[in-house]
């Protein structure tokens, strides 16, 4: 997984390409745009498939590490009863390191997400620059 300062210079500079190709929009084709959108449309199913993988693999993955968790912890309570407070320290920095690697997951979900709002709110600007052009078309052949 990335960096989430990594990610959140991708969301960024995606943010800005969302901007500049909504104001090029504005003088291009109506089969451009519709293209683009297209695309994006394309691109945005694509990511949401891979979200959900990843949110499927990562809930995998912890019910895996929690029941491993659960089995050795008992194992070694029953094993070494005279080193619990040694044992506990290393279960709470597990505990943290878990906690840290879920919170991480869910910011990376968060990006995602925010991705697909940029995406989303991109494919809204063309399809109004596409119903303005229409508006105009029509308006122009009028009578």
């Amino acid at each position: 997984m990335k960096p989430l300062s990594e990610q959140l210079q991708e969301l960024s500079a995606r943010a800005k390409k969302a901007e500049d190709d909504a104001a090029a929009a504005r003088t291009e084709a109506r089969t451009t745009i519709e293209a683009r959108r297209d695309k994006l449309d394309a691109d945005a199913a694509a990511r949401s498939a891979k979200a959900s993988a990843a949110a499927t693999k990562a809930k995998d993955t912890v019910h895996d590490q929690w029941t491993q968790l659960q089995t050795t912890t008992k194992q070694r309570v029953d094993v070494i009863k005279a080193d619990i407070d040694a044992k506990k320290a290393e279960q709470d920095a597990k505990r943290a390191e878990r906690k840290a690697e879920r919170a991480e997951d869910s910011a990376a979900l968060a990006i995602d997400f925010a991705y697909d709002a940029v995406e989303n709110a991109e494919a809204a600007v063309l399809d109004a620059v596409i119903a303005r052009y229409d508006a105009d078309n029509l308006a122009n052949q009028a009578p």
